[in-house]
This record gives C-alpha cells, sequence and structure tokens, in this order.
C-alpha cells in the first residue's frame, strides 16, 4: 500500500508514531527506512512530539541504587505515573555520572563527579544510540588540576548539538579557557578568545532555555549573575539578577531550573536556621524587571528534617528529595505534601545521585549509522588508572578564591 501513498501522506502517519514503533517501522522496505532515519523527518517527528507532549510532559529521573544508576522516565501528572525505565548501559569511575543537561531526548553525560576521567557522552536512550566525545584539548596531564563547567544544548539554525566546556586552571592569574564540541564536526575547538571574565559556580547545574545554556557565576565585583552560552551565536552573555539576589552573600544555594518554559532562580537555605525554599521566575526572558518571586516554602513545616529540591513541576508543585529518601511534591504554600510513591535510602551517595530533569522522546542520533551505538561501554571507556584523570579533592565543598583579575582587581570568591 505504500507504494501507491504519496510520500507527504506517509510523513504525515508515521510522525505521529512512537519511537519504538517507528524504529520497526524501518524494517518494512527500503524507502521507510531511508525516509525515517533522514534529518528531515526526524525534525518533524520532534516537532510533533514537543507539540503534542504539552499536555503530558515527561520527567526523567536518576538515582544511584545498589551502586547502579537507574533512569526512569515518568509522567508529570497528578498521580506521577511511571511510564518505562531506560536501560542504562555505561560504566562510572566515579559513584555515578553527572547529568549535564537533557535536550530533545538526548542527555550529555560527564564522569567527573570526583575524578575527572575526560569522558562525556551524549546519549539518547530511546534509540540506543550514543556519542563518546573526543578529549578534550585541556587535560590533567599536560595542565595539572583544574575546575570546569559544561553546558549542553541546541543551534536550530545550524541543526547541531553543541557541549560548552569552561576550565579554569589558576583562578589567581588566568582567565579560563573555552573549548566547544560541535556534534556535527566531531572535535573539540579553542574559543578562548571570548576572553570569559566570569566564574561559574563549581559544578553548577545548568538551565537549558532559549538556545543557551545558563548557569549561576560572579562578576568581578563579586556579585552573583547568570551567565549564558548563546548556541547558536556561540557567544557568552549575562542575565542581571534583582540587585537583593545579586549581593546575596548568605549560605543559601542557588540553582537555575526551568518553570513553565521559563528561566527560575532557585534559593535554598541550607543554614539550618530559616531553612526554606523560595523561587523567582523571569516571566518575560531577558527582561530585568519581569523578575518576580512566585513562592516561598519553610521546611521547618514539614517536620521531615534536610530536603532537597530536584525539580519545578508544570502546575507549580516542587519535587523534593527528604532525609529518608523519599520523594514528595509539595504545592506552592508548603501546606500540601504529596508522597510520590518513589523510595529510596539514608545514603549520602543516593540522596546527591537523585537528578530530575525534563525528557521528550526523539530520534534524534539514529541518522548516524551503525557506528553511533553503546558499544563505547565495553571498549572506549577510560579506567582510573589513566593518566589524564584529575581528583576534584574539593568536590561538594565550598571554594574560597581570591581572583586576581586581568583588570588588577583583587576579589574573593566563596562557592
Amino acid at each position: 500500500m505504500s507504494d501507491f501513498l504519496p510520500e507527504g501522506i506517509i510523513t504525515n502517519i508515521l510522525k505521529r508514531l512512537p519511537v519504538k514503533p517507528l524504529i520497526c517501522c524501518m524494517s518494512v522496505s527500503r524507502s521507510w527506512y531511508t525516509l525515517i532515519t533522514s534529518p528531515e523527518f526526524i525534525s518533524i517527528h520532534l516537532n510533533f512530539s514537543v507539540a503534542s507532549s504539552e499536555g503530558s510532559p515527561l520527567l526523567l529521573l536518576r538515582r544511584c541504587i545498589r551502586k547502579n544508576e537507574r533512569y526512569e522516565l515518568f509522567y508529570d501528572n497528578e498521580s506521577f505515573d511511571r511510564h518505562f525505565r531506560l536501560q542504562f548501559p555505561f560504566r562510572s569511575i566515579n559513584s555515578f555520572f553527572t547529568i549535564i543537561g537533557s535536550c530533545n531526548g538526548l542527555l550529555c553525560l560527564s564522569d567527573d563527579r570526583v575524578f575527572y576521567m575526560n569522558t562525556i557522552i551524549i546519549w539518547n536512550p530511546c534509540v540506543k544510540k550514543s556519542v563518546l566525545l573526543p578529549k578534550p584539548n585541556m587535560v590533567y596531564n599536560s595542565y595539572g588540576s583544574f575546575m570546569q563547567s559544561l553546558g549542553f544544548g541546541f543551534d536550530p539554525v545550524r541543526n547541531d548539538y553543541k557541549v560548552v566546556r569552561i576550565t579554569y586552571t589558576d583562578l589567581g592569574r588566568c582567565l579560563p579557557q573555552v573549548e566547544l564540541y560541535r556534534l556535527s564536526i566531531g572535535v573539540w575547538q579553542d574559543i578562548s578568545h571570548l576572553s570569559l571574565q566570569y566564574v561559574i559556580h563549581n559544578k553548577s547545574r545548568q538551565a537549558y532555555i532559549n538556545g543557551a545554556a545558563h548557569w549561576i557565576g560572579r562578576d568581578l565585583y563579586g556579585n552573583d549573575t547568570i551567565l549564558l552560552f548563546d548556541m547558536c551565536d556561540e557567544v557568552f552573555r549575562t542575565v542581571i539578577l534583582p540587585g537583593s539576589l545579586a549581593k546575596d552573600d548568605s549560605a543559601r544555594n542557588k540553582e537555575l531550573m526551568i518553570y513553565k518554559e521559563s528561566l527560575a532562580f532557585v534559593l535554598n537555605d541550607v543554614s539550618g536556621v530559616e531553612h526554606d525554599f523560595c523561587v523567582w521566575v523571569m516571566e518575560e526572558y531577558g527582561v530585568v524587571e519581569s523578575w518576580n518571586k512566585q513562592f516561598n516554602i519553610n521546611f521547618h513545616d514539614f517536620g521531615r528534617g534536610f530536603m532537597k529540591p530536584l525539580w519545578i513541576r508544570r502546575d507549580g508543585e516542587v519535587l523534593i528529595v527528604t532525609k529518608d529518601g523519599s520523594m514528595v511534591s509539595c504545592g506552592s504554600s508548603g501546606e500540601e505534601v504529596t508522597d510520590l510513591g518513589v523510595h529510596g535510602s539514608r545514603l549520602e551517595e543516593y540522596l546527591r545521585s537523585v537528578h530530575v530533569d525534563g525528557y521528550i522522546k526523539s530520534l534524534v542520533l539514529l541518522e548516524k549509522g551503525p557506528h553511533f551505538t553503546d558499544s563505547i561501554t565495553l571498549r572506549e571507556l577510560p579506567s582510573l588508572q589513566s593518566d589524564d584523570c584529575d581528583s576534584d579533592t574539593d568536590s561538594g565543598s565550598d571554594y574560597n578564591k581570591e581572583v586576581n583579575t586581568s583588570t588588577g582587581q583583587n576579589i574573593r570568591f566563596q562557592f
């Protein structure tokens, strides 16, 4: 029957199918295989999936259970129903991988929690394809100890996926080295000429929105700011915080998240005094005056001890992991708490491993051919005995560095 239907009609039908049935359809005929694996169809299917998933978005949950990383997809609905468990084929030298970001069905992973292994992977779990990035230019055996931050995102103009890597070798004497990896080319390019004069908080979690990776950093005067890397223009820019937030030197943790397709600045007090959690949302992207404090939750009302915010749901509730390893959803007023039935342990390794991110299924990487596979898990991942790994001995602790910038100013950064 397909021989008598125009390709446009076939495309219109196939784009509505989930990923798994589409992969099965690839064996129907050579023409269907060519169509489904074409970059044009993959983009059409992705755009249709994005539009149709708005009513039932998926959330990715990663946990480390019995020294194994478990990746699961859940519906972001009231009952938090589990959709699917993903097969995780990689082996981390550390306890678990750092999830750099999620974009169009791809996950970017880095094996750098304690030991910098120079292992960065772009992975699509739905089509079981992955790319092991080449070794970056700056590695431990060439430059000594360093601190790195990573960003991951999509360039819609060139239909390309990119990873940006920012490494600080000496906060007191030099600007960071900046490298950019483009999936279409497959090599790292040095773009340090951008002369980035900001320091990104160590292991700062990125928020990807509006075609840019965003992190929390500090400027030359010690003020907090939001630093972004535009994946299309390949330049750095800043997003200014409200004055009261930019000069906040308290012990509160600061993170970026996405809330209803808007950039959100999250403050979580870990001092044990106030122990509250509040969210500021930039309602109009790029407009400083549009920052608005959406809600504030006092964790003392829970009576459960320390809690870690994970994600802001579409309905405004906050996903939180408690000190006993349980996952709960909390209303914006802090009065309604729902146990989601996802439980773990009190172990610090487990609590640190819990990560939530938005996710959408896609065919991206399917067009790359058979050499893009998960076989990298068996042969190409480095071991702890590799000469070019660095121990990040300060991982998880506060940094207290005095920076002498190129302008001659001395400034103290506390992360």
